[in-house]
């Protein structure tokens, strides 16, 4: 090789060094991206746009120096009646932030749902905030359709980790599917608040029953219930149920004009939150007392509720079934 070929090829090899050198010094002094501390703020009802067919709208949840937009229309041919006021759940949803932006995919089964709740929601300290919209179909009771979606750094989008808008989706976790989820923070990250509805209308009317707390987290793997980790929330729901079931109890032997829901409804979730808490002992001898006192006899449940056979020996096998008082009661 002549020595001017080798010069060039030194010069060559200095200069891809040299860019390499200042790349790597370039990404080493770009400043990280700035952490969202863990919280959310969710768009109140009373600004989600109602439409009417013709119509569109969009609204805007921002958290964290982000933003999620959801922009939605009903068609002019839909007929004008109750169900299709709203905005559809089957409009389209982007995520913005740090001068990026992107859109989200859809749920499943959007069509037969009306968007009632949008929410940005850090769940723990993290980069990029995650996105939570619940769909309403409608019924009476039933049912919210949350859609959860969280960032995915390795693939530079959000991903959605929970869908339950198809028709019919099968929960494996405990969930209020007339409630939804609610944010809370709990300790440092947030959790979605909800209910086990599994107890609605199962001792009693929809008004005259509580649900038990649930309480779950959030990761690219779904839902993970840890309710058990919060034993102070679980207690002061069994607390509040208590007091509706002491009263339904009292009200049995007070003459009064008012309606008092028999008390089989609250006495379930109670226990089965007590049962949580490990005290479901304690909590199955104050269910037997009542029975010895012919406050929960037979007779009484088969009026207040159409159920037949003994409330005691029913919610003892309801609450085994699920999970709730093994080794307890």
């Amino acid at each position: 090789m002549s020595l001017a070929w080798r010069f060039t090829v030194i010069a060559l090899v200095a200069v891809v060094f040299a860019a390499a050198f200042v790349i790597g010094q370039t990404l080493r002094s770009s400043p990280p991206r700035p952490v969202v501390a863990d919280g959310y703020t969710c768009i109140p009802g009373s600004l989600i746009p109602q439409l009417k067919p013709g119509g569109s709208g969009t609204m805007t949840t921002k958290y964290g120096g982000f933003a999620a937009i959801f922009r939605s229309s009903i068609p002019a041919s839909a007929p004008a009646n109750a169900l299709n006021v709203g905005m559809p759940f089957s409009g389209t949803l982007t995520m913005s932030g740090g001068g990026k932006s992107w859109v989200l995919p859809r749920p499943d089964s959007p069509n037969d749902s009306r968007i009632n709740e949008m929410c940005v929601i850090a769940f723990h300290r993290e980069q990029y905030p995650s996105v939570m919209i619940e769909g309403f179909t409608g019924g009476a009771h039933c049912c919210e359709v949350p859609v959860l979606y969280l960032f995915n750094q390795a693939e530079n989008r959000y991903v959605k980790v929970v869908d339950m808008s198809p028709d019919h989706y099968k929960d494996p976790h405990a969930f209020d599917a007339n409630g939804g989820f609610f944010p809370r923070i709990v300790g440092g990250q947030v959790l979605l608040r909800t209910g086990d509805d599994r107890f609605a209308y199962a001792f009693g009317c929809y008004a005259c029953s509580e649900l038990p707390l649930v309480l779950d987290s959030v990761s690219p793997g779904g839902l993970t219930d840890v309710t058990p980790q919060h034993p102070s929330l679980v207690a002061a729901n069994a607390r509040a149920i208590w007091k509706y079931a002491l009263g339904a109890v009292r009200a049995e032997t007070v003459t009064t004009q008012a309606i008092i829901p028999a008390p089989f409804g609250f006495l379930a979730p109670w226990v089965a939150d007590e049962c949580i808490l490990g005290r479901g002992v304690a909590a199955w001898t104050m269910i037997e007392r009542l029975q010895h006192e012919r406050k929960l006899s037979d007779a009484y449940y088969y009026e207040a509720t159409l159920n037949h056979g003994s409330f005691v020996a029913n919610l003892h096998a309801f609450l085994l079934r699920d999970d709730y008082c093994t080794d307890q009661i």
